[in-house]
């Protein structure tokens, strides 16, 4: 009776181990691995991206480059605007293979649409000021989207659309004065967050400072107000992306946010990468394992996906993932400017016009 009963006992810890094994096997699998890295056709830096799914993707970057993909970035068409010189279009929102709109980094400040997929392109908006600069153009939907720009005047120009970016308005909410300095970073278009019915958050930098600084709004024609965040902010550093991570175990509601950022300096290391927030945005704290180095963009793994729940992070020196914002470790030396989600897949793009998906 007692052999029968070890017996048992050992068949069914064999049977568990196997189980476990087979569990982590499973998610080691669904762990994202590295880069699939491809040309486009281009040499120049690009810094913004936009997945429409898994196979429609634009691109946009230096010297007034826009590039667009139907095959999941196996081939790229160029179809920049003309008669824009050397212009720097940071920001690209695209709703289709056909429409698109983009928004300039530099003077003069504009705003582009087109409905041909780039044959030709209709301005949209010019900023009067020349201290005008985009940073970051979004979308919540087909009509409604906003695009912000360094501060003008002594405050952040907005300017909103509710038909697509076909035309543009100054948003008429006065914004909190700026700090001495205060600028945000045109590096990957994610600076901006849009949440639910108008909400949305800003990151900036610039001001010599411990703290940078969000901008938030929660709703429409609500006023906006400022939170601090723990991260060093300075000419060259600040935060440069901010995203809404997954649902973690202990938090309830919606997934956490997360700000990401730095020196942007090859040259500086930066002691804070990154910052977290559990109350949406209310208060801020320093993550507890950061990305390794200085990064530009970050976005949650789609729920479609077949990988691993979780978060990827980059900079032009690596990549980092994480399953719950808050503790980041070393995926790829692999560097990028900036993330898009299509509908299962991540996509990146930096300099010298790489492209990359995520293995």
């Amino acid at each position: 009776m007692a052999s029968k009963t070890n017996f048992d006992i050992r068949f069914f810890i064999v049977l568990a181990m196997v189980a476990l094994n087979a569990s982590l096997s499973v998610a080691a699998d669904q762990m994202p691995s590295n880069w699939i890295v491809s040309e486009t056709g281009t040499n120049v830096s690009l810094r913004g991206l936009s997945a429409v799914d898994d196979e429609v993707i634009w691109a946009s970057g230096a010297a007034a480059t826009v590039i667009r993909s139907t095959d999941g970035g196996e081939t790229w068409k160029a179809c920049g605007p003309e008669g824009y010189g050397e212009l720097e279009f940071r920001c690209v929102c695209a709703f289709s293979a056909n429409v698109a709109c983009i928004a300039s980094a530099g003077t003069p400040a504009v705003l582009l649409r087109t409905e041909d997929g780039g044959d030709s392109w209709m301005e949209t908006y010019r900023a009067e000021s020349n201290a005008a600069f985009f940073d970051a153009m979004k979308f919540w939907d087909a009509d409604r989207g906003v695009a912000v720009s360094d501060p003008v005047d002594g405050r952040l120009l907005v300017v909103e659309t509710k038909d697509g970016g076909k035309s543009w308005q100054k948003l008429n909410t006065q914004l909190p004065l700026a700090r001495t300095g205060e600028a945000a970073f045109a590096a990957s278009n994610s600076s901006l967050l849009l949440g639910e019915d108008g909400r949305l958050w800003f990151g900036t930098g610039g001001a010599e400072s411990d703290t940078s600084r969000l901008y938030t709004r929660s709703g429409w024609n609500e006023s906006w107000v400022t939170v601090n965040a723990p991260m060093p902010s300075s000419q060259a550093s600040g935060i440069f992306a901010i995203c809404r991570g997954p649902e973690s175990d202990g938090h309830d509601g919606s997934g956490p946010l997360v700000c990401v950022g730095g020196d942007y300096r090859a040259t500086e290391s930066s002691e804070i990468t990154a910052c977290i927030s559990h109350d949406d945005g209310n208060s801020w704290r320093t993550i507890a394992e950061q990305p390794a180095s200085f990064r530009s963009a970050v976005v949650s793994i789609p729920v479609d996906s077949s990988q691993a729940k979780g978060m990827i992070a980059v900079g032009p020196a690596g990549t980092d993932f994480s399953t719950d914002g808050d503790t980041w470790q070393p995926l790829s030396d692999t560097g990028f400017h900036c993330l898009s989600v299509g509908k299962t897949q991540i996509f990146a793009c930096g300099s010298d016009g790489r492209f990359g998906r995520l293995r």
